[in-house]
């Protein structure tokens, strides 16, 4: 008896581990799809299919409910919003019976698109609450992110510039913690754009910000959207010299949007060309422009607003040329799209209510039906439930006491290497003081005083051969003074790190180097104690000297953001980079990690051979 128990306990055990193997794969399978949905469409549509084929062998509602997102995802990024949304609702359905809560966030978050691109602002408000609810119960990063970006959008709608911002610095602080660089690049364009009109030179600086990171991750549709941006900022009636800086980047946006061979996208090129030639008062290229925009909007893709801005401009520039026959044919189409809005806004509102009593009343139907199948489906499973319960418990019991012992053993050695690391750090932080204190008082003491004897003794002899070596020697003293300066952490103690900043970067310009330092808000390492900024200055110094040694950049862009108590700095170049096998050698790497390990700060390396490097580190303070 006890024989054919154990061979029934192993069998049982096989098929768990089978079945565990599968899920496994899903899970990787769901992981690619995230991978590449931005950059190649056909690849995620395999991942799609791939996934579901396989989870059909499964069975699994609750994986079926990640299957539908995959699938909504899809069809939204390829602009077949129709079937994006019979999968999201496909989804719920799953996540709902399975209580699948990250599913149902994601649903909720697409349900919430799609009312805020049909203008539906209150109704995404309430979606964008619900996927806030589901996040609190399992909290993701990346979405917490997402949802940030959705609460700005619709406050910058409202015409809430201040509390967008928050919104946008909270999605800037979660896009951050979940290293998601592609949300990065995201918060810093929407930052931007809410500033435009109001601070347009700080906005510049976040667009060139963005852009430089959508260079670095190879996205094309984003760089266009940042230079069709920037267009916007100069186009200025009043001002010719910043309407032909338009005119640059709107060439720019031409040659991007030529590479992406997306023609929808004509439509905002155009557009603001046409704005463009207006503010010159050269009408008939204006004109020409505003007709190619008109033509290429796309209700699918484009939002209503944009169709009614287009035909404003289209019945001012025709009134100019005195075209008042096309201008007055504009205007009723310009009126009667207005009308038909307001008449569909009211029809939605009746169809809603009459939408919502269906709908209850199925729900109810539905609820009937669904408690009966649970209780069929709760007899089934309790005996399965029962017979595998005893031998999970036993490999869970197993398992979780040799994971407590490997998780303890790893404990210890962490904190063994963080106190290594920490005397090692104090250690050389010392011998440097003493070696300051040795090179300021001994050798650069001995010069002056060498200094000083040969000017007395040439006071007589007036040699000139004595006058240059004098000039050597003070050289050679001011060298080792400031060498003294740089090893002594005295030094560093006196000064505040966007001074020390300041030094740093005009070594950079004696070796010419541009260097660019954005501090937002400019205090944002005032407060930080001695030691973090003794630590931040050495990375940074180190960091500085391996681009002039082996980087060969003409450029260095450094950026430093603070959100509450997380700080993240930036640190670019446009120079060789590297391949990720040189990304853990070297002495100075090794020194940079050593120093971060001690004060818990994260560090990110991006890096292609030719594409040049950006190094992201976050802290708490």
């Amino acid at each position: 008896m006890k024989k054919k128990l154990l061979i029934f306990l192993i069998i049982l055990n096989n098929i768990f581990v089978f079945a565990q193997k599968k899920i496994e794969k899903l899970d990787r399978l769901f992981d690619k799809f995230g991978s590449v949905i931005n950059k190649n469409s056909d690849s995620a549509l395999y991942y799609c299919n791939q996934a579901s084929i396989l989870n059909k062998k499964i069975g699994n509602d609750y994986y079926a409910s990640r299957c539908f997102i995959l699938y909504a995802a899809y069809y939204y990024h390829i602009g077949n919003n129709r079937k994006s949304k019979d999968y999201n609702e496909k989804a719920f359905l799953y996540a709902k019976k399975t209580n699948n809560i990250s599913a149902l966030y994601r649903v909720h978050n697409l349900r919430g698109v799609f009312f805020y691109e049909k203008g539906e602002y209150d109704k995404a408000f309430n979606e964008y609450q619900k996927m806030q609810y589901y996040l609190e119960k399992s909290p993701d990063n990346k979405y917490y992110a997402i949802l940030y970006l959705n609460f700005g959008n619709l406050f910058i709608d409202k015409g809430d510039t201040l509390t967008a911002l928050k919104n946008y610095h909270l999605t800037t602080k979660y896009s951050i913690l979940a290293k998601d660089t592609a949300r990065i690049l995201t918060s810093y364009i929407v930052i931007a754009n809410a500033l435009q009109g109001k601070n347009n030179r700080k906005a510049n600086e976040y667009y060139e910000i963005a852009f430089s990171l959508a260079e670095l991750t190879h996205d094309k549709q984003e760089q266009f959207n940042i230079r069709l941006n920037q267009s916007n900022i100069f186009l200025d009636p009043t001002d010719s010299s910043k309407n032909e800086k338009a005119l640059v980047f709107l060439k720019k946006t031409e040659t991007l949007l030529k590479q992406l061979n997306d023609k929808s996208l004509y439509f905002y090129l155009n557009f603001n060309y046409g704005a463009y030639y207006m503010n010159k008062n050269d009408i008939q290229n204006a004109i020409n422009y505003y007709e190619s925009a008109y033509k290429e909007y796309d209700i699918e893709r484009i939002p209503i607003n944009y169709k009614l801005d287009i035909l404003k401009n289209l019945i001012k520039i025709y009134k100019k040329d005195n075209n008042y026959q096309k201008s007055y044919a504009y205007q009723n189409i310009f009126y009667k799209l207005k009308d038909s809005l307001f008449t569909i806004e009211k029809e939605k509102n009746y169809n809603q209510l009459l939408a919502k009593y269906e709908v209850e009343k199925k729900n109810s139907q539905i609820k009937l039906l669904s408690q009966q199948n649970e209780l069929q489906e709760a007899k089934k499973t309790r005996i399965y439930m029962a017979l595998s319960s005893v031998s999970s418990l036993l490999l869970i019991v197993f398992v979780f006491y040799k994971n407590k012992l490997r998780n303890q053993d790893k404990l210890n050695k962490k904190q063994q290497e963080l106190s290594r690391t920490k005397h090692l750090m104090e250690g050389q932080d010392i011998e440097r003081n003493r070696l300051a204190k040795d090179l300021h008082d001994g050798v650069a003491g001995s010069l002056a005083g060498i200094n000083y004897m040969l000017d007395k003794e040439n006071e007589k002899l007036q040699n000139e051969k004595l006058s240059v070596i004098k000039k050597h020697i003070d050289t050679l003293h001011s060298e080792i003074r400031e060498i003294s300066h740089n090893l002594s952490d005295n030094f560093l103690v006196e000064k505040t790190f966007h001074q020390l900043l300041t030094k740093l970067s005009k070594e950079n310009e004696e070796n010419n180097i541009t260097t660019n330092i954005l501090f937002f808000p400019e205090n944002a390492l005032d407060h930080v104690n001695d030691n973090v900024k003794t630590h931040l200055y050495r990375i940074t110094q180190e960091l500085f000297t391996n681009i002039r040694k082996h980087a060969r950049a003409t450029n260095i862009q450094m950026t430093v953001t603070k959100n509450n108590d997380t700080v993240c700095m930036i640190v670019e170049d446009n120079g060789n980079g590297f391949s990720d096998n040189d990304k853990t050698t070297g002495i100075g790497l090794k020194n940079i990690k050593e120093r971060l390990q001690s004060f818990n700060a994260e560090m990110e390396i991006d890096s292609y051979p030719g594409k040049g490097t950006t190094i992201i580190i976050t802290f708490e303070i």
